[in-house]
């Protein structure tokens, strides 16, 4: 059962959260404004291959668009591309 601590906890702590689930394997179960809000526990994943973006790419990925004829500065001027 995950213990419940507010979000200015987690905050304040989060190092030391992070180590407790890492290496305690417990459970936090963090409140924000009295209702839950997020879950923190141990990942399960197994990767083979961690896969390396560009910023650029990253971000084309998140907004879901091909990376293609993008410029290479976008993610430092963003806000100049948007405004154009």
């Amino acid at each position: 059962m995950p213990q419940v601590i507010s979000a200015t906890q987690a905050k304040n702590q989060f190092a030391e959260i992070v180590n407790r689930v890492i290496y305690q394997g417990e459970e936090f179960l963090v409140h924000k404004q009295g209702k839950p809000a997020i879950l923190i526990t141990k990942a399960n994943v197994q990767t083979t291959k961690a896969t390396k973006f560009t910023t650029t790419d990253f971000l084309a990925k998140l907004a879901g668009i091909k990376a293609k004829g993008l410029p290479p500065d976008l993610a430092k001027n963003h806000d100049k591309y948007a405004w154009e």
